[in-house]
């Protein structure tokens, strides 16, 4: 956990292990990733802080050819195999998304919307790592990138494929191990070809269904056969807040609602050029009322068991975590700054973002890190909670850190000397961030998190260059 906030360390743990050829660039990786980190967001001149001999450093990295971005990415994959190896259950959240650039970089670069778009780059698919038990972030263990070509049919291949790939990746980085992880999709990779390679390889999967495939047990189709089943329980989930659109584009509220859903479940066989292709599916449907417009309904194709209720719901406990690589998006693009990066030359451009992604993982785990009661209470655990929020907050923080953090929120009622509870941290940092918990969930965003740690941080460096002075005879 302390490597987490010590971007150093982070950043050894990283790459120290990449094949760039030289102790040197591996050195200078090490170097300019852990100066990213410390300054998330920012240009690379602004996170060298002003030092020349470092700057010109960074940039001579960025524009080395000797240094691919994919030797970059699989040196972060390797130390997220690592960090894998302990956990019992993972869950390899997959999904695609897109860098965006309308600078001069944006020539050479491929299509994202229309051909007149002025926005090009690059298409990014990811798979990332998390622990089952509290859905806390373990790592990223893939990203492909590729160009879309204006013309459809110039394309090398499907992008289909890219499910099937990611799998292939990580059961070559994952090893023994991959036993132990479900891969978690939304509806775009329903597609039998990937649902089939899963179960060729024996591997499990969580995948929302799209299509109501004729099934072989019955003339009625998916949807309709599954309409057909008996309950096996239902259950409530909060919905929260969120702003959102209409059909016609226009901006509307959805208001937080408890949502009440039934559960069915069923065994089926789809039908696949001959072959036939054996499923389990869980099917969660939320009650309609005159205030629920558009109820949630979710149809889950699985490897898992599905005999009991407790089965049902671990399944779709597992498919509400997929939201979580949308957070990595956001923490990527906008956090990290991915898409503020102005390199003019395409690999010099995929260099920088390829560190930024794992600097984007690290934003997630830095609240993860002080937010794991949060989780822990979400799968019923409130005596572990409340232990984890009791822990003295030294335990992912230093001493420095704790001790100018009391300045700006010292803990009621706190007399001993030591470092507060792990619970005042977060809320101390939040708050720095401009945290208010207007909603009531006493959960802080990553960026609420992450511009507290920055603030804490550049009062922490006074605060250190102030007892050197001191300690040199000098006065304040």
């Amino acid at each position: 956990m302390m490597s987490i906030f010590n971007p150093e360390q982070w950043s050894y743990n990283h790459f120290k292990n990449g094949s760039f050829g030289d102790s040197r660039r591996t050195d200078r990786v090490i170097e300019v990733a852990a100066d990213m980190a410390r300054c998330s967001g920012k240009s690379i001149a602004l996170s060298c802080r002003g030092n020349e001999a470092k700057i010109e450093g960074a940039y001579r990295l960025i524009r080395n050819d000797n240094i691919s971005p994919e030797v970059i990415r699989a040196s972060g994959f390797q130390h997220t195999a690592e960090l894998a190896q302990p956990y019992a259950e993972i869950l390899a959240i997959d999904d695609t998304t897109a860098l965006s650039y309308k600078h001069q970089v944006a020539e050479e670069l491929g299509k994202l919307g229309t051909t007149t778009d002025k926005s090009r780059g690059w298409w990014v698919h990811s798979t990332l790592l998390l622990d089952s038990f509290t859905t806390q972030t373990i790592g990223l263990i893939h990203q492909e990138y590729w160009l879309r070509p204006n013309n459809p049919e110039d394309a090398d291949e499907k992008e289909s494929g890219k499910w099937s790939e990611a799998s292939y990746f990580c059961r070559q980085r994952l090893g023994d191990i991959m036993s132990r992880v479900i891969s978690v999709c939304d509806r775009e990779a329903d597609i039998l070809s990937y649902i089939q390679d899963k179960q060729q390889h024996n591997e499990r999967f969580v995948v929302r269904a799209k299509h109501s495939r004729t099934l072989i047990e019955t003339d009625a189709t998916l949807f309709e056969h599954l309409e057909s089943q008996a309950e096996l329980g239902e259950y409530t989930i909060d919905i929260a807040q969120k702003g959102t659109k209409n059909s016609k584009g226009k901006p509307v509220n959805r208001v937080a609602r408890k949502a009440k859903l039934t559960i069915k479940v069923a065994q089926v066989t789809f039908k696949t050029k001959g072959e036939t292709q054996p499923v389990n599916v869980v099917y969660a449907q939320e009650k309609t009322s005159k205030s629920v417009t558009e109820p949630l309904r979710w149809v889950l194709l699985t490897t898992e068991p599905i005999d009991t209720l407790i089965q049902a719901l671990h399944i779709i406990d597992i498919y509400t975590a997929r939201w979580r690589i949308e957070d990595f998006h956001k923490a990527w693009k906008t956090g990290a700054g991915a898409e503020r990066q102005r390199m003019t030359e395409p690999k010099n451009l995929e260099r920088a973002v390829s560190i930024l992604a794992f600097i984007g993982v690290r934003l997630l785990q830095l609240r993860e890190a002080i937010t794991l009661p949060y989780y822990l209470r979400k799968k019923g655990l409130l005596e572990e909670a409340k232990a984890v929020e009791a822990q003295r907050c030294d335990t992912v923080l230093e001493e420095d850190e704790w001790k100018v953090l009391m300045r700006f929120n010292k803990p009621r009622g706190h007399k001993d000397k030591g470092a507060p509870s792990l619970k005042w941290a977060y809320q101390s940092i939040a708050k720095l961030g401009g945290f208010t918990d207007t909603k009531r969930t006493g959960i802080a965003s990553w960026t609420a998190v992450w511009e507290g740690w920055s603030t804490l941080q550049s009062h922490v460096v006074g605060y250190r260059v102030a007892k050197e002075m001191i300690a040199d005879g000098e006065s304040l």
